[in-house]
């Protein structure tokens, strides 16, 4: 029987949270409209994982362990998925007449009580997190559920479908008027909301729709893999790109140039904003959405993944009183995360932050938020000109990609601001020459810049399904690692938490170039990027991108086929 307490009891009892960051989240969480537990794990009070293990030690009832309850697709009888998901919970095993369920808040009477009303059994919870529950619930749903119903009662005029009028080319017969009828019918609005539903269980931060010759491909990219999904038939491609036209207020009558729009969805009580994009191919428009949770927790920097003694040089760096701090790598490889996380350090009463993006992903309190308008006029370089007119004392910007952006920057970073950016290079040298070629003079770059980090994004090892192996000798030699002994090198097997992929999750590998006298005098000689990171690894004053992915292989984080992925070996 649980033992009737309530979460902000326990949490000060069990010392994750004090009692007045308590009054403070109750206060917050009612605004916010979302449970204690949620608000506090994306405000960063506590980990979900410290939650869970505290709920499970003080409520006396099981955590979940999957190893203890393999998938039981026939309990999906007794518990629908619309109530799985209304009480964000899951079937896990029937004995007799006791069902048990995974359940993120076990103190959840109500939904206890109407799962044994449904179900005749009597229901006994296992407290897992969230992602646990959302991961169980689509293995053992899946979307074909969702969609199911909708397939037989949505019927497709033929005349939509691609018709090819010759062989080198295919036209659409699209009846405009139709086409926003079938768009806004009810069955086609359930059908994208299952696909929105199902890609933000899974934690997707993109979908791909994509039309084919005799058939169409969904997939959501997770954890920066692509991952197949069922999809419906391809007669519902049309109605189904034409509503998500609609929701991003795109043109339906235009298909044969590129769109982009966004909008924003409530999901879960989420709050997650789509971009779309549309691009004309030849068997008809191919749309790509970004999905950005707007309430997702902030990272701090000690949860990147960066050592200690990188860790330490940033957090040095980000408390001086001006200058700037750059972030460096390719799309998706968590710069703006890692700026987020420093911004979240940075955070407080005495300090006015303003942020120029585009978009702005996350939102955090107390810190003024820009959003670019190119159409309006404003662009990065005359949003920053106009931010330093708000006596701002950090500013960060999205990115820097031109020459007037960089050099109104380093105006900034020298006149009492503390200033973070994101460039697009290869590594941490790299964003000096960076500058330097878009035509800041080096001694202006020697004397602005604090540090600059880069870093990539590797997937982790799945928990659930981890073993040991010895990779091959070659790969050994290529790190440098086969000299080394008794190391437990670990890969995951695959297994249904994971996808079958072996991983689950994504840490950072970073390289951070702090800017002392040694680095100041060669940018001054204009040395190459290469040149300044031999340099700094002779001095031993950088641990290269490389090192640092070693480093978390041999800790048994990831492996070296993933580390290899993210960087040249």
């Amino acid at each position: 029987m649980i033992v009737k307490k309530r979460l902000g009891e326990m949490l000060v009892e069990g010392e994750l949270i004090t009692e007045q960051l308590l009054r403070h989240a109750l206060e917050e969480q009612k605004k916010a409209g979302i449970k204690l537990g949620q608000y506090i794990i994306r405000r960063g009070m506590a980990t979900e994982s410290q939650i869970v293990d505290l709920l499970s030690r003080q409520l006396k009832i099981e955590k979940y362990n999957p190893a203890l309850y393999p998938l039981d697709i026939q309990l999906t009888t007794l518990i629908p998925l619309d109530k799985a998901q209304k009480y964000q919970l899951a079937p896990l095993r029937k004995i007799g007449r006791l069902l048990n369920v995974a359940m993120t808040d076990p103190l959840d009477i109500k939904a206890l009580d109407a799962i044994e009303v449904l179900t005749d059994y009597e229901v006994e919870p296992v407290v897992c997190t969230e992602r646990e529950v959302n991961q169980l619930i689509s293995s053992l749903y899946g979307i074909q559920s969702s969609m199911g119903g909708v397939l037989e009662t949505l019927e497709i005029d033929t005349e939509t479908e691609v018709t090819a009028k010759n062989e080198d080319r295919a036209t659409e017969e699209i009846n405009i008027s139709s086409l926003m009828d079938m768009a806004g019918e009810a069955p086609v609005v359930r059908l994208v909301n299952s696909i929105f539903a199902q890609a933000v269980r899974e934690g997707a931060s993109d979908i791909h729709i994509s039309p084919m010759v005799k058939t169409m491909q969904i997939r959501f990219r997770i954890d920066g893999k692509l991952y197949d999904v069922p999809p419906p038939p391809k007669s519902f491609s049309l109605p189904i790109i034409a509503r998500l036209k609609i929701l991003a207020n795109m043109d339906i009558t235009i298909s044969r140039i590129p769109q982009d729009g966004r909008f924003t969805l409530k999901i879960e009580k989420r709050e997650i904003n789509i971009r779309v994009s549309c691009m004309p191919t030849l068997y008809g428009e191919n749309v790509v959405m970004r999905l950005l949770d707007m309430s997702a927790s902030i990272y701090t920097l000690d949860r990147l993944g960066m050592v200690e003694s990188d860790r330490e040089k940033v957090q040095n760096m980000v408390h001086k009183a001006y200058g700037m701090i750059l972030s460096t790598g390719p799309t998706g490889s968590g710069k703006s995360t890692s700026l987020y996380a420093i911004l979240n350090e940075l955070n407080r009463p005495d300090m006015h932050l303003v942020t120029l993006e585009d978009p702005v992903e996350y939102r955090i309190e107390s810190i003024r938020q820009v959003q670019l308008n190119r159409k309006a006029g404003m662009t990065f370089a005359s949003g920053l000109r106009a931010i330093l007119r708000q006596d701002p004392d950090i500013i960060m910007v999205g990115e820097i990609r031109d020459s007037e952006t960089a050099g109104i920057a380093i105006q900034a970073a020298q006149t009492g601001h503390r200033l973070l950016s994101t460039l697009h290079t290869n590594d941490a040298a790299g964003a000096i020459t960076r500058f330097i070629d878009m035509g800041v003079e080096p001694f202006l770059v020697s004397s602005a810049l604090l540090v600059s980090f880069a870093q990539r994004l590797v997937r982790t090892i799945c928990p659930y399904c981890k073993e040991s192996y010895r990779p091959s000798e070659a790969v050994l030699v290529a790190w440098g690692l086969d000299k080394l002994e008794n190391v437990d090198f670990q890969r995951g097997k695959g297994c249904y938490q994971c996808m079958e992929t072996g991983y689950k999750g994504r840490t950072g590998i970073f390289e951070v170039l702090a800017n002392d006298e040694m680095i100041q005098e060669m940018i001054l000689k204009r040395k190459s990027s290469q040149e300044i990171t031999r340099a700094a690894v002779a001095a031993g004053k950088l641990r290269t991108l490389k090192d640092d992915a070693a480093t978390k292989v041999i800790q048994g984080i990831t492996t070296l086929e993933e580390a290899a992925s993210a960087v040249m070996v």
